[in-house]
């Protein structure tokens, strides 16, 4: 006895030995991949994003059996173990149950992707597992124990269906000209080994999905993660990265793949940040240091859902949607445009007339919008611009007969004409510093109109500032404005200059406070803006109006100290008349960036 155990013990010891030398050369194999966001140069980045930033246009599809529900996807699941009770409609072991019901036998990839194509859309991004843990695909992976009551892979495979929906959608966007991106939600509401312990068991789980996904359905352009939460410890972040780039090597990844956990190592920051940012259901602040794409609800819901299938969703106007679409590309960033197919997994008849009527105006457009960057005006309530070369493309929302006076660029304008190549009246005045421009009526479109001003040499920078001529000084009445020479800063930033052309720089501790005097003398709601500066991502700032009024505001990357942006806030409502104190401060997380005010 005593000799078979001793025989034992060393055949499992020789056993380790050689998985632990195994898994010494594969990490050796893995550090040979280059994970670019942590090497490359601010060069090789731009040169690497191009043809996102160039594509502007994008689909996303939120689906799955949570679509039979009709209540919003994993969100509407009671008895989940985040958030609150916003949502909450279906019982657990219900919504665990619906895919025994999921046989979407109207789902046709090919014609929701030929109408996206013809949309203008140029990629696409389909969900292929949300928090609620069912894949899409027919994954290898086991999450369900054999005896569980729930099957052991969790996934398309075990539906009426069956049919491999990824592979289904990833044919018929490379068929239809699309890139191709997945959805990955890394948390998970329903494994069994979601963030128990050191998670080692899910982190396996959840990487070698991504591996299936990359290396099966590919080629793949994008990931699109969606925030995990936990320690930085709990997860292999930097191994999941150098296994994506083993499979994809010029694959991009969003700002989500770490976001949300805690105590990131400085070294591994950029892996939080990934290749660009993702505003959610709401506009992007004009950001042209830095890709980004606002992902926007199609058909949202009064409860600000609306990503998968709500019988109470109402579908956006044909014109909210393309002022949204020439907001993204004046703002330098793209539109992720969402569709929520039905059960049976056709599209609401809303959404495909959306995605029907987009395509005119984007083919008679589309010089305007692809390839190009916003500028060099700031995009605004009034419209916008974009440009390539000497050529700017100006985006009016309401022409009239009054027409639109801008500040004058520093280049002259040699012409402006219709798309086509029709003169379109202009006067450019030089001692007013000037330019104004008339449509006519017969050249409005009546969603967004768009002109071509053409320069006598390229455009060279962002006019940061005010883009209608006189709109600083056409200040709304009860306009407060306060001054940086009138704070009291608590910290470590430095007032610069004196009067009203101070700023605050160096603001490089997010322990300081900006505080100024309020006086609420005329009740009401007030429109808040920033007036800010900043050349790093990720400072999210909290603006206080006394006890259990704030509102917060993520700083855009400007460009350098000197590019001054207007950010709107929020609003905030002030019944009374009231003394406050108004304060600025960093939200206090590690990831603050030095940022400038005036």
């Amino acid at each position: 006895m005593k000799t078979k155990q001793f025989i034992k013990c060393a055949s499992a010891v020789v056993s380790a030995i050689l998985i632990q030398a195994a898994a010494q050369v594969d990490a050796e194999e893995l550090n040979r991949v280059r994970v670019p966001q942590l090497v490359e140069t601010i060069e090789e980045r731009d040169a690497r994003v191009q043809w996102f930033r160039d594509a502007k246009f994008g689909l996303f599809i939120h689906w799955g059996p949570a679509a039979l529900s009709g209540a919003e996807i994993s969100w509407g699941m009671k008895d989940r173990i985040e958030r609150g009770a916003q949502h909450q409609k279906v019982p657990r072991d219900e919504y665990m149950n619906l895919y025994r019901d999921f046989n979407p036998v109207n789902f046709n990839p090919d014609e929701i992707m030929a109408l996206a194509k013809e949309a203008g859309m140029t990629y696409s991004v389909f969900v292929t597992k949300h928090h609620d843990g069912f894949s899409l695909w027919d994954t290898q992976e086991k999450r369900f124990p054999e005896d569980s009551e729930y099957p052991v892979h969790y996934s398309i495979a075990d539906t009426p269906y069956q049919k491999d929906i990824v592979s289904m959608v990833r044919d018929a966007a490379q068929n239809n000209g699309l890139k191709v991106g997945w959805y990955y939600s890394t948390r998970d509401w329903t494994h069994p080994d979601y963030l128990q312990g050191d998670n080692v068991a899910y982190n396996s789980y959840y990487e070698n999905q991504v591996e299936e996904l990359l290396r099966d359905y590919g080629p793949v352009d994008i990931l699109w993660f969606d925030h995990c939460f936990g320690e930085w410890d709990q997860y292999t972040i930097p191994r999941l990265y150098q296994k994506m780039y083993d499979i994809a090597p010029n694959l991009l990844v969003n700002n989500r793949a770490a976001r949300g956990l805690k105590n990131i190592p400085s070294e591994y920051v950029a892996l939080k940040h990934g290749d660009y940012d993702t505003p959610e259901n709401r506009m992007g602040s004009f950001q042209a240091g830095r890709a980004w794409e606002s992902c926007m609800i199609l058909s949202p819901s009064d409860d600000h859902g609306g990503w998968s299938y709500r019988p109470d969703g109402v579908t956006r106007s044909l014109k909210e949607t393309i002022q949204l679409l020439s907001s993204c590309v004046t703002g330098d960033g793209n539109m992720l445009l969402n569709v929520a197919p039905l059960p049976d997994g056709s599209l609401r008849a809303e959404e495909r007339a959306i995605l029907e009527g987009l395509a005119p105006w984007t083919a008679q457009y589309q010089e305007a919008l692809y390839g190009t960057r916003g500028g060099p005006w700031l995009n605004g309530d009034w419209g916008g611009a974009s440009y390539r070369g000497r050529h700017v493309y100006l985006h009016v929302f309401n022409p009239d007969d009054a027409g639109i006076e801008l500040n004058r660029l520093p280049q002259n304008v040699e012409s402006v004409t219709t798309m086509n190549g029709k003169a379109i009246p202009f006067v450019q005045n030089l001692d007013t510093r000037s330019l104004k421009i008339t449509i006519p009526k017969e050249e409005r479109n009546p969603y967004v109109s768009i002109v071509k001003i053409t320069l006598d040499q390229e455009v060279g920078g962002i006019q940061y500032g005010s883009a209608l001529k006189g709109e600083s000084e056409q200040m709304i009445p009860g306009t407060l404005v306060f001054r940086p020479a009138d704070a009291k800063i608590e910290g470590e930033a430095i007032l610069q200059g004196q009067g009203a052309t101070a700023t605050i720089v160096g603001w490089n501790d997010k322990g300081t406070k900006i505080r100024w005097p309020l006086e609420i003398g005329s009740p009401g709601r007030y429109a808040v803006e920033l007036l800010v500066s900043a050349t790093e991502i990720d400072s999210m700032m909290v603006v206080y109006f006394g006890p259990g009024k704030h509102l917060y505001s993520a700083i855009p990357v400007t460009g350098s100290v000197d590019d001054f942006q207007r950010v709107k806030v929020g609003e905030m409502s002030f019944p009374n008349a009231d003394h406050l104190d108004l304060v600025l401060q960093s939200v206090g997380h590690l990831d603050w960036k030095p940022i400038q005010g005036t």
